[in-house]
């Protein structure tokens, strides 16, 4: 179970000394980004690529040695044929 953090700025002093992934669903239009660390993770959709919270979410993700950007996710189960 993840528990999703609200704020951003909360959320990133949780995550910013632990392993992390994040996922980006979209372009352009409709962005969705997804961060975990833990057991705690944030959601948000943007409307526009350019939106300042974006970036910030973005350049602390890349920026981070330990957070890594997730493709896909299969289920444990399904991930070795």
């Amino acid at each position: 179970m993840v528990n999703v953090i609200d704020e951003w700025e909360d959320f990133a002093r949780y995550a910013h000394d632990k392993i992390g992934f994040y996922q980006i669903l979209g372009e352009n239009k409709n962005i969705e980004v997804r961060v975990s660390a833990g057991k705690a993770g944030f959601i948000k959709e943007f409307k526009d690529a350019r939106d300042p919270l974006l970036i910030i979410i973005l350049e602390f993700c890349e920026n981070e040695r330990s957070f890594l950007r997730v493709g896909q996710a299969v289920r444990d189960e399904l991930f070795f044929k």
